[in-house]
Protein backbone atom coordinates (compact mmCIF):
# COMPACT_ATOMS: atom_id res chain seq x y z
CA UNK A 1 0.00 0.00 0.00
CA UNK A 2 1.29 3.19 -0.75
CA UNK A 3 0.45 6.26 1.22
CA UNK A 4 0.65 9.81 0.07
CA UNK A 5 2.46 12.47 1.66
CA UNK A 6 2.08 16.36 0.81
CA UNK A 7 5.21 18.91 -0.27
CA UNK A 8 4.72 21.75 1.12
CA UNK A 9 6.97 24.77 -0.11
CA UNK A 10 7.39 28.13 1.34
CA UNK A 11 10.38 30.94 0.97
CA UNK A 12 11.55 29.64 4.40
CA UNK A 13 11.29 25.55 4.09
CA UNK A 14 10.00 22.67 2.59
CA UNK A 15 8.09 20.13 4.75
CA UNK A 16 6.89 16.72 4.32
CA UNK A 17 3.21 16.11 5.75
CA UNK A 18 1.12 13.40 6.49
CA UNK A 19 -2.67 13.22 7.31
CA UNK A 20 -3.55 10.89 10.49
CA UNK A 21 -6.97 10.31 12.20
CA UNK A 22 -6.94 10.09 16.05
CA UNK A 23 -8.58 7.05 17.13
CA UNK A 24 -7.95 7.13 20.54
CA UNK A 25 -11.02 6.78 22.69
CA UNK A 26 -12.77 10.35 23.29
CA UNK A 27 -9.90 11.78 20.95
CA UNK A 28 -10.95 11.05 17.13
CA UNK A 29 -10.31 13.69 14.64
CA UNK A 30 -7.87 14.60 11.93
CA UNK A 31 -3.91 15.50 12.70
CA UNK A 32 -1.55 17.17 10.28
CA UNK A 33 1.97 16.13 11.12
CA UNK A 34 5.20 16.91 9.57
CA UNK A 35 8.03 14.42 8.82
CA UNK A 36 10.97 14.48 10.65
CA UNK A 37 13.73 12.69 9.70
CA UNK A 38 15.94 13.74 12.63
CA UNK A 39 13.46 13.26 15.22
CA UNK A 40 13.76 9.86 17.20
CA UNK A 41 10.42 9.97 18.19
CA UNK A 42 6.10 10.69 17.04
CA UNK A 43 4.97 13.64 19.00
CA UNK A 44 1.58 14.81 19.39
CA UNK A 45 1.98 19.11 19.28
CA UNK A 46 0.05 20.93 22.13
CA UNK A 47 -1.95 22.01 19.69
CA UNK A 48 -3.74 18.92 18.60
CA UNK A 49 -3.86 17.15 22.05
CA UNK A 50 -5.56 20.39 23.21
CA UNK A 51 -7.90 20.41 20.31
CA UNK A 52 -8.91 16.89 19.93
CA UNK A 53 -8.76 16.77 23.84
CA UNK A 54 -6.58 13.78 24.24
CA UNK A 55 -6.81 12.87 27.80
CA UNK A 56 -3.53 11.32 29.02
CA UNK A 57 -3.26 9.72 32.72
CA UNK A 58 -0.95 11.34 35.06
CA UNK A 59 0.52 7.94 35.88
CA UNK A 60 1.75 7.47 31.92
CA UNK A 61 5.32 8.04 31.81
CA UNK A 62 6.96 11.61 31.89
CA UNK A 63 9.11 12.10 29.19
CA UNK A 64 9.89 16.03 28.60
CA UNK A 65 10.77 16.78 25.20
CA UNK A 66 14.73 18.28 24.40
CA UNK A 67 15.27 19.95 21.90
CA UNK A 68 11.67 20.62 20.51
CA UNK A 69 11.05 24.36 20.51
CA UNK A 70 12.49 26.12 23.46
CA UNK A 71 14.40 24.09 25.86
CA UNK A 72 12.45 21.52 27.35
CA UNK A 73 8.83 21.03 26.97
CA UNK A 74 6.68 18.39 29.52
CA UNK A 75 5.34 15.33 27.58
CA UNK A 76 3.82 11.82 28.41
CA UNK A 77 3.93 8.62 26.62
CA UNK A 78 1.18 6.95 25.23
CA UNK A 79 2.08 3.34 25.33
CA UNK A 80 -0.71 2.28 22.27
CA UNK A 81 -1.99 5.20 20.19
CA UNK A 82 -4.29 4.58 17.67
CA UNK A 83 -3.68 6.02 14.41
CA UNK A 84 -5.75 5.69 10.83
CA UNK A 85 -4.17 6.71 7.65
CA UNK A 86 -5.67 6.20 3.96
CA UNK A 87 -3.85 5.02 1.04
CA UNK A 88 -3.90 6.50 -2.41
CA UNK A 89 -6.56 3.87 -3.52
CA UNK A 90 -8.69 4.58 -0.33
CA UNK A 91 -7.70 1.77 2.05
CA UNK A 92 -7.67 2.41 5.72
CA UNK A 93 -4.38 0.75 7.74
CA UNK A 94 -4.74 0.59 11.58
CA UNK A 95 -1.36 1.73 13.28
CA UNK A 96 -0.83 1.47 17.24
CA UNK A 97 2.31 2.62 18.88
CA UNK A 98 3.71 4.43 21.87
CA UNK A 99 3.73 7.99 21.21
CA UNK A 100 5.00 11.21 23.49
CA UNK A 101 2.02 13.50 23.81
CA UNK A 102 2.85 16.67 24.93
CA UNK A 103 1.43 17.85 28.58
CA UNK A 104 -1.07 20.10 28.11
CA UNK A 105 -1.66 20.41 32.00
CA UNK A 106 1.57 20.60 32.98
CA UNK A 107 2.73 22.91 29.97
CA UNK A 108 0.40 25.52 31.32
CA UNK A 109 2.55 26.26 34.34
CA UNK A 110 5.19 27.30 32.93
CA UNK A 111 5.21 31.10 31.73
CA UNK A 112 3.49 32.76 28.70
CA UNK A 113 6.14 32.77 25.96
CA UNK A 114 7.39 29.01 26.71
CA UNK A 115 3.16 28.03 26.29
CA UNK A 116 3.01 30.13 23.15
CA UNK A 117 5.85 28.94 21.71
CA UNK A 118 4.94 25.60 22.43
CA UNK A 119 1.51 25.52 20.76
CA UNK A 120 3.32 26.79 17.44
CA UNK A 121 5.04 23.34 16.96
CA UNK A 122 3.31 20.97 14.71
CA UNK A 123 2.80 17.51 15.61
CA UNK A 124 6.07 15.49 14.26
CA UNK A 125 6.10 11.83 12.83
CA UNK A 126 9.49 10.93 14.02
CA UNK A 127 12.05 7.66 12.78
CA UNK A 128 9.77 5.33 15.39
CA UNK A 129 6.68 5.31 13.31
CA UNK A 130 8.15 4.78 10.03
CA UNK A 131 10.36 1.50 11.80
CA UNK A 132 7.19 0.25 14.09
CA UNK A 133 5.32 0.00 11.50
CA UNK A 134 7.62 -0.85 8.31
CA UNK A 135 6.91 2.31 6.38
CA UNK A 136 9.88 3.23 3.70
CA UNK A 137 9.69 6.64 3.17
CA UNK A 138 10.18 7.92 -0.25
CA UNK A 139 10.72 11.73 -1.52
CA UNK A 140 11.25 13.08 -5.32
CA UNK A 141 11.69 16.63 -5.44
CA UNK A 142 12.10 16.23 -9.06
CA UNK A 143 8.94 14.77 -9.73
CA UNK A 144 7.31 16.72 -6.72
CA UNK A 145 6.01 13.41 -4.94
CA UNK A 146 6.34 12.28 -1.86
CA UNK A 147 4.76 9.05 -0.19
CA UNK A 148 4.96 6.15 2.48
CA UNK A 149 5.24 2.86 1.35
CA UNK A 150 3.92 -0.28 2.93
CA UNK A 151 6.97 -2.90 3.39
CA UNK A 152 5.12 -5.44 5.96
CA UNK A 153 5.02 -8.82 3.90
CA UNK A 154 1.28 -8.95 3.62
CA UNK A 155 1.24 -5.40 1.64
CA UNK A 156 4.30 -6.88 -0.40
CA UNK A 157 2.15 -9.94 -0.93
CA UNK A 158 -0.70 -8.70 -2.12
CA UNK A 159 1.26 -5.97 -4.45
CA UNK A 160 2.78 -8.81 -6.42
CA UNK A 161 -0.67 -10.62 -6.92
Amino acid sequence: MRFNLELIKTPESERVRLNLISRQPHSYGNIIAVVDTGSPKTVISARDASLLKISVDKSAKSSPLIGFGRGTIPARQISQFKFLIKSADNQIKSLEMPTDIVDIIALNTLGRDHVIQAYQIPTIIGLDFLRVNKLKLVIDFEGDSAYLEDITPDSLNQALN
